[in-house]
């Protein structure tokens, strides 16, 4: 009987196991299940916050032209695209508008308004619009949030006016920082992006999932799903400059540079020329020179010193870090304005074939 009992008892303790491992089971997997769904929820209660936060401040900017045509005919162009307020006196920022437009005018909600043309940066083919009449209840965007970082494979949410369609968010993922696409150099760092882009959604704001504001959608590559970002810095420091003078002032090295292959199997981007007459000309840098720093930006591939112009200020010094016959020297640059006829998209070529082939270009 003892042996019998305890044979029934260790069979009931087996049950009792098996059931309580399912329990569990079914409880991780309930939770799990309401993880997934509670994660769900709230990516969608952040889009939804971020719509209704920054929807009022989107809108439809469009731009007519009449150009004349063969046999005394005449053509009217129109292009229309997104835009959003950047200030409460009606300031509103957008890309890729129509060149030297006849008349402007932006739709918000079910209303029209006439827009005058601040100025226009041609470097980033970003304009600064602003209207007197202006809606009531508008929103604008902050612009300014110097200490965010974007991380790869970060939400990112666009407010767009997709062409005669209402404002409305769309999502995609944080990809990556570019400085070129194909052998145009950028004439600063773009993000890019998943956020596939149709037709009316350039210029349209983008935003983290924690409603900062993060950049202008300025391009969209529509073959592979694919738009670039211009940074929210560079948006604020164009938006000041054309809303204080009208126009956009960049730096100016005058150098043309060169990439070498060093020991370790990595670039050197080397000075290849001084521009004559240029501020690097006037300063002690040197054909040859390695350059290490612009300040306290490392420079490590071309576009970084295409991005340290960008954000240089005329009249002002930075110091250039280089390696010279094995020592580091600081060289101070007294900045210029960058001339009119280097505004001109920077081409890199390719002098050879070989891995250790090097590229060139003159920097804005």
């Amino acid at each position: 009987m003892i042996c019998l009992f305890g044979t029934h008892s260790n069979r009931s303790l087996f049950w009792i196991s098996v059931f309580a491992s399912l329990f569990v089971f079914d409880a991780l997997l309930a939770n799990k299940n309401f993880d997934t769904v509670a994660t769900s929820l709230d990516l969608q209660q952040r889009i939804g916050s971020i719509f209704n936060n920054h929807s009022s401040s989107v809108v439809r900017v469009k731009a007519t032209r009449e150009v004349n045509l063969d046999s005394n005919k005449t053509r009217r162009l129109l292009k229309m695209g997104s835009g959003f307020f950047v200030s409460k006196d009606g300031h509103i920022l957008t890309t890729g508008l129509l060149n030297n437009p006849d008349r402007i005018w932006i739709e918000y909600g079910e209303s029209y308004y006439l827009a005058e043309n601040i100025g226009r940066d041609p470097l980033c083919n970003l304009s600064l619009l602003k209207i007197s009449n202006k809606p009531a209840n508008f929103t604008f965007v902050s612009l300014g949030d110097p200490i965010q970082k974007n991380k790869v494979g970060s939400s990112l949410i666009a407010l767009t006016c997709a062409l005669e369609f209402q404002v409305g968010p769309t999502n995609g993922l944080f990809q990556s920082y570019e400085y070129s696409f194909g052998k145009k150099i950028f004439p600063t760092r773009m993000l890019r992006c998943s956020l596939g882009l149709g037709p009316g959604e350039v210029g349209a704001p983008v935003f983290d999932l924690s409603g900062r504001f993060v950049g202008i959608c300025h391009a969209a590559l529509p073959d592979l799903r694919s738009s670039f970002v211009l940074p929210a810095l560079a948006c604020q420091r164009i938006r000041d400059d054309l809303i204080f003078s009208g126009k956009v002032e960049y730096g100016w090295f005058g150098i043309s540079t060169t990439r070498k292959l060093n020991e370790s199997n990595g670039f050197d981007i080397v000075v290849q020329n001084l521009v004559e007459k240029s501020p690097a000309s006037k300063s002690k840098l040197s054909v040859g020179d390695v350059i290490l720093k612009i300040d306290d930006k490392t420079v490590i591939r071309q576009g970084d010193l295409a991005n340290a112009a960008f954000f240089s200020r005329p009249d002002t010094i930075v110091e250039f870090l280089v390696s010279r016959d094995g020592k580091e020297i600081l060289v101070p640059v007294k900045i210029e304005a960058r001339p009119e006829n280097s505004n001109k998209d920077v081409l890199f070529s390719s002098n050879s074939p070989s891995m250790d082939s090097n590229s060139t270009g003159n920097l804005k």
